[in-house]
């Protein structure tokens, strides 16, 4: 079930009541009030919230709309093109038989160089935004060490205020307008949410790590978004979880999020109830989640949806398991038959083969290519399965391996639209701005708009499958505003508004190589935003650009005119097709 379903008003769930009474043996009216009410009356507050809450225009394309017009940009033609349908993407079978030509790695570790280019392969697929230092660094120590350092655990960023661990207050005596102005408050909250996001994206300067990569992995597979959770606060605490088990056990991380209070608002867990069931996430847990489709029927959602009944959310930062409300009758799933509750769905799915193989066909779009092979599917799975589902060492194995490394799979991935804004951000070492405290305006305001305009707003994806992604992310809407937002960086201006932060071009070309020689500033640079050596026809074309008709040994950096030059060569880089793959 691709989207979610809105909460009903009074009379749909007292309508409901009235068809359940007759099972459950609960007057109709009484099981009405119970539901919205609850015997803790603080969750019929956050009821009262959200149904207002929802009923409102979309904050964010009214937000975006004041963008358009501050950019000279029409929102609405983006818009439409930024949230793609998922119809004619292939199926697996079709994927597997579009496999690149006659490649035959698999995951035997690769045992070949590794140099500035494998370094750049590696990092433009693990990092968002990679520099140029960290390439060569990484070249320097070596394989091993590099996916070790990766892959190690590094200390969760600061929270975005002290009201991102803030409960929903006592709106028990409120106005309809005080709600309105919270409503707006979380509203505008949830926008500095994104932009504290991307600043941790931007200024994660300790190294290249893989930890955001996959916090955005988990945040597109359990995709979750503020326009129906409403409060701020539970997106962030959603955000929290992902991180601590974003490189830990996918079998904890799926206990985490169905008692998660984001995910409890986002598919109508706090619906659902003994008596009064609502399917949705069981279904979505089992269809996107963990099994796929095929893999399971109708019982097994309703016998989950029973177990999963009882988790509950007041305030948005919490959640509380009620027994009142958890169905205790006797429920088969998946074969096993008992008195269940979510821990234990969540064992029955981990014992089928298939929760592995679907997690690593995702991981293998994500990293390798769109396209998985099922037998090096399985040989990963089996990895997956032994390490008692672990993501660690999937990744080591995967990044290390020579499928990961041979060539025909370099440049095969189309970048997303957080690796060409926030990551070129981080690239360039743009790292003096904080997005979060310039909302509405400069670079927080070029930061949420190329969320917009690029169709990957952070904390808010699609629809509950997630971001289509791949062939999805370029299209004659997209692709031009990429171009458009990106070179931004380099003008310092977007349509001669002013983005408050722009490239310092001098002291970023003394962060490559040896930017004195014309030939290795070209290679460093297409290093940088390709990931990979480019055609002749393309290196001539950025020479030329560099050189302005002069000689390649003429070439300085303490030149008058260095710094246009290369402003113009990076402009450039990031026009040309290589730029939109990784």
């Amino acid at each position: 079930m691709l989207q979610r379903n809105r909460p009903g008003c009074l009379w749909m769930v007292c309508c409901l009541a009235l068809l359940l009474a007759s099972i459950t043996q609960v007057p109709a009216q009484a099981l009405a009030q119970e539901i919205l009410s609850g015997a803790d009356p603080r969750i019929a507050q956050l009821t009262r919230l959200l149904e207002r809450a929802r009923s409102n225009p979309d904050p964010i394309s009214a937000y975006a709309e004041e963008a358009g017009v501050v950019f000279g940009i029409r929102p609405e033609t983006a818009s439409d093109s930024s949230t793609p349908s998922l119809k004619g993407r292939p199926t697996p079978a079709e994927r597997g038989s579009a496999r690149r030509g006659n490649v035959r790695s698999d995951w035997t570790p690769y045992d070949g160089p590794f140099g500035v280019y494998e370094a750049a392969h590696l990092l433009h697929r693990g990092v968002i935004g990679p520099r140029y230092s960290e390439m060569a660094d990484a070249a320097a120590t070596g394989l091993g060490a590099t996916i070790a350092d990766l892959l190690s655990p590094s200390p969760p960023p600061t929270p975005p205020g002290p009201w991102a661990l803030e409960p929903l207050p006592d709106i028990g005596d409120f106005t309809p307008e005080q709600i309105d102005s919270l409503v707006a408050l979380y509203a505008e909250r949830m926008e500095i949410l994104r932009l504290w996001w991307g600043d941790v994206i931007v200024e994660a300067t300790d190294g290249p790590e893989i930890r955001e990569s996959m916090v955005l992995f988990w945040h597109d597979h359990f995709a979750t978004g503020g326009s129906g959770v409403i409060l701020p606060q539970s997106m962030y605490l959603q955000n929290t979880l992902l991180r601590q088990h974003a490189l830990g056990s996918f079998r904890d991380l799926v206990r985490g999020i169905y008692k998660d209070p984001a995910m409890l608002l986002w598919l109508n867990g706090n619906q659902n109830v003994a008596g009064n069931l609502n399917e949705n996430f069981a279904r979505e847990l089992l269809e996107l989640f963990t099994l796929g489709l095929d893999q399971y029927t109708q019982d097994d959602i309703v016998a989950a949806a029973k177990s999963f009944t009882g988790w509950l959310t007041y305030d948005g930062v919490t959640s509380d398991f009620y027994p009142e409300y958890h169905d205790t009758t006797e429920k088969t799933f998946l074969g096993h038959t008992g008195n269940w509750d979510g821990d234990d769905i969540v064992d029955f799915i981990f014992e089928e083969d298939e929760v592995a193989r679907f997690i690593c066909r995702k991981l293998y779009r994500w990293y390798i290519d769109e396209y998985p092979d099922e037998p090096l599917i399985e040989d990963l799975a089996q990895t997956f399965r032994a390490n008692n589902y672990r993501i660690t060492p999937v990744l080591d194995r995967m990044l290390r391996s020579s499928l990961f490394f041979d060539e025909n799979y370099r440049g095969a991935i189309i970048s997303d639209g957080i690796d060409r804004s926030l990551g070129a951000m981080r690239s360039l070492h743009i790292e003096d701005v904080v997005l979060m405290d310039s909302m509405g305006e400069g670079a927080g305001l070029w930061a949420y708009y190329g969320m917009f305009l690029f169709g990957q707003i952070l904390f808010e994806p699609p629809n509950v499958a997630g971001w289509p992604g791949y062939r999805t992310w370029i299209n004659a809407t997209t692709l031009p505003y990429r171009k458009l937002l990106d070179v931004g960086i380099v003008d310092g201006n977007v349509n001669g508004y002013d983005i408050a932060m722009q490239l310092d071009a001098i002291a970023w070309a003394n962060t490559l190589s040896d930017p004195n020689d014309a030939y290795q500033l070209i290679d460093d640079v297409a290093l940088t935003f390709f990931g990979m050596t480019p055609t002749e026809l393309v290196r001539q074309r950025m020479l030329d650009e560099l050189l302005q008709g002069s000689e390649p040994w003429e070439w300085s950096l303490s030149d008058p005119d260095a710094e246009s030059r290369v402003q113009g060569l990076v402009r450039l880089a990031m026009r040309l097709p290589d730029f939109q793959l990784k």
